[in-house]
């Protein structure tokens, strides 16, 4: 394959990569409609903004279209991915199920839970000095983890988001990203364009910091069902976690070290490589 050829290839690679990203933006707008005739057709209601219960509904269209694009996007790239010939390569090793859960399920639940509570904290407190920065951010949280969110707000954030996001970014974006970029770059690219698919600076922050470690974790498996199990790990932990803990600076601050105390600990354990075992040397023959 001569130069030109490659860099065509590669370059096809980054915009396979980012083309998911512009499918869920259409996908979100779809749903939003589909929706609004939903409930003024069968429900005979008007689509309210402000209703949670409508966005509900939005959530649940939209994570089930992501899933069933997706899941059949990612089901033909592992179709279509070659056979690896050589075990001593540096290609992640087949992810063996049993193994795994005995050994990574408990970081997988400290980590998932850490990583809310760090977050949430940290937020709580930037939130604290900047109130009017982080008001419209409070109230899309509200919506989705507050008390009277409906059945499918819960169903949608809990399960079906983690589902299709990992789907979307560790399962289609990073295998093209891959194929264009180092490892590390690749990781990199689909955590940004996780961040940007939540369309807010405040989760753009901590969603590409999640999208960091997703995606190593995907890499590392050679799977993307350790991250779902993450993702639902975080997403399902707000409901969970106790507004006290958070409500104000100094419980914050407290929050976000033990945190951080749970966190550091568990990515070093879950992203160590294993110490290569020594070979001996064959004693040399006598001539």
């Amino acid at each position: 394959m001569s130069t030109n050829d490659q860099t065509n290839r590669k370059g096809l690679q980054l915009v396979l990569a980012t083309v998911p990203l512009l499918i869920s933006f259409a996908v979100s707008i779809i749903s939003y409609f589909a929706a609004v005739f939903i409930r003024s057709v069968f429900f005979r209601e008007e689509l309210s903004v402000d209703s949670t219960s409508n966005d509900g509904l939005i959530y649940l269209i939209s994570y089930t279209m992501l899933i069933v694009i997706f899941g059949f996007w990612y089901t033909m790239i592992l179709q279509n991915r070659a056979p690896v010939e050589d075990v001593k390569a540096s290609t992640p090793k087949r992810w063996n199920p049993v193994k795994y859960w005995m050994t990574r399920l408990p970081i997988l639940l400290l980590l998932g839970f850490g990583l809310q509570v760090f977050f949430s904290a940290l937020i709580s407190i930037l939130s604290t000095a900047a109130p009017d920065f982080f008001s419209s951010y409070k109230e899309l949280i509200q919506s989705m983890s507050g008390v009277e969110v409906s059945w499918m707000t819960k169903l949608s954030v809990c399960l079906l988001a983690p589902i299709a996001e990992e789907l979307l970014f560790r399962g289609v974006s990073l295998n093209y990203a891959k194929n264009a970029l180092p490892i590390k770059t690749a990781i990199l690219l689909q955590a940004v364009l996780f961040g940007i698919y939540h369309l807010n600076l405040i989760q753009f922050f901590y969603a590409t910091v999640a999208g960091l470690i997703l995606g190593m974790l995907a890499h590392q498996a050679g799977s993307i069902i350790p991250g779902i199990v993450l993702h639902v790990i975080i997403n399902a932990s707000a409901y969970f976690l106790p507004s006290v803990f958070i409500d104000n600076i100094p419980k914050a601050s407290l929050s976000a070290v033990l945190g951080a105390a749970v966190v550091i600990p568990c990515c070093i354990l879950m992203f160590k490589k294993p110490k290569k075992k020594k070979t001996k040397e064959k004693p040399k023959e006598k001539v």
